[in-house]
């Protein structure tokens, strides 16, 4: 975790950490959790996530592009 913490997927760890840390918070404050509000914030941790995976795999296929480039093929 504490590498998470420090990688391209830190956006997605962080997003992970507020989810569980609001639901508890939610049943240790009201204990209940109303579903509708679940359910949007589940559709926006989705979307955070997607959206770092989209980042993280251009990311690296620019960088793994512009390595190609550089080597010398014989």
């Amino acid at each position: 975790m504490k590498k998470l913490l420090h990688s391209e997927w830190r956006l997605s760890v962080m997003t992970l950490q507020a989810l569980l840390g609001t639901f508890i918070a939610i049943f240790v404050v009201q204990r209940e959790l109303n579903l509708t509000f679940a359910i949007g914030y589940l559709t926006v941790f989705a979307v955070v996530v997607a959206g770092n995976a989209i980042y993280v795999l251009y990311k690296r296929k620019k960088n793994n592009g512009k390595g190609n480039k550089n080597q010398n093929h014989e």
